[in-house]
């Protein structure tokens, strides 16, 4: 039998130990893996916000039920951390187990730091993502395709974008917004449009209400312009109306009074998620800043002490 200079345990598993090499790079699949799952949290839950549904939806309605106010951009931010942070403590415990020696008293902080530059990286892939799905919405160019409501060539579906919308707004059923979203705000109404004869049909168009309109200011041949989006209302109000008893059709479509209207919400998101990895990143650069000066400050100490 060959002999083995391998150390073995009790059991009688050869005990191998990792070459630096080989520890490094096992470093970096861990880091690529928890780098990923956080990307994935990240536009996971922004496409719940966007389309207000899932855990985004749950956490807002309790909010209103709560508070009577919902805050999307602080609730993003606070179920990502919470999802992604039991990965994010192992970052933490492996970067510690593999960091020198040197000052561990800091090695907490550089996990700190890499937390703080994943999140900033995860606004910035979110806001890009943002940035897409704004670019991929419908526009006002091109000749407006004019829809009466009541006549056969209503029901076919309709083409998204410029549209001349003729039917009766239904002020009555008028539902509004208060939309805040840290740095900028706005109210926005929509109230149903619908045809002559209709009666307990499911709703099939939405139009948006200017903040001054009322019904002095209404045009009389009930002709509403702008930039008909396929769904589109709000998730909020899209779940008022379902609450109200009110049957929308599938699917339902909204018209906005303008592009900058519809895009509005997409903008605002967007600049808020760079602002958001913009502090973040600036945040783990002063705080590497005064890592660095900690540790050269202790290197000295101990060459001096010897």
């Amino acid at each position: 039998m060959a002999d083995s200079n391998m150390p073995a345990d009790r059991t009688g598993t050869a005990q191998v130990d990792r070459s630096p090499e080989d520890r490094a790079r096992r470093r970096k699949r861990i880091r690529g893996l928890i780098g990923g799952w956080g990307v994935v949290v990240a536009l996971f839950l922004l496409w719940q916000t966007l389309t207000y549904r899932g855990l985004i939806a749950l956490a807002a309605e309790w909010q209103f039920n709560t508070f009577g106010r919902y805050y999307p951009s602080l609730t993003y931010i606070l179920l990502a951390a919470l999802i992604a942070s039991p990965v994010l403590w192992l970052l933490r415990g492996r970067t510690a187990q593999s960091e020198p020696a040197v000052a561990p008293a800091l090695l907490p902080g550089l996990a700190f730091i890499r937390t703080i530059i994943g999140v900033g990286a995860g606004c910035f892939a979110a806001c890009l993502v943002v940035l897409i799905a704004m670019v991929s919405l419908p526009d006002d160019q091109g000749v407006p395709e004019r829809i009466v409501l009541g006549t056969p060539a209503a029901a076919n579906p309709p083409r998204t974008g410029p549209t001349i919308l003729v039917g009766t707004v239904v002020r009555d059923r008028t539902a509004g917004l208060n939309q805040e979203l840290l740095v900028a705000r706005r109210t926005i109404r929509f109230a149903p449009l619908i045809g002559p004869g209709s009666g307990r049909e499911a709703i099939r168009f939405f139009v948006e209400i200017g903040p001054n309109e009322d019904a002095a200011t209404l045009r009389p041949d009930g002709l509403r312009q702008g930039v008909l989006r396929r769904h589109g209302l709000p998730g909020e109000l899209e779940k008022l109306f379902r609450y109200a008893g009110y049957d929308l059709a599938q699917p339902y479509y909204t018209l906005y009074a303008s592009t900058a209207g519809l895009r509005w919400p997409y903008r605002v998101a967007a600049g808020q998620l760079a602002i958001v990895g913009l502090i973040c990143l600036l945040a783990a650069g002063l705080l590497h800043l005064r890592r660095e000066r900690l540790r050269r400050r202790i290197l000295q100490q101990r060459v001096n002490a010897a």
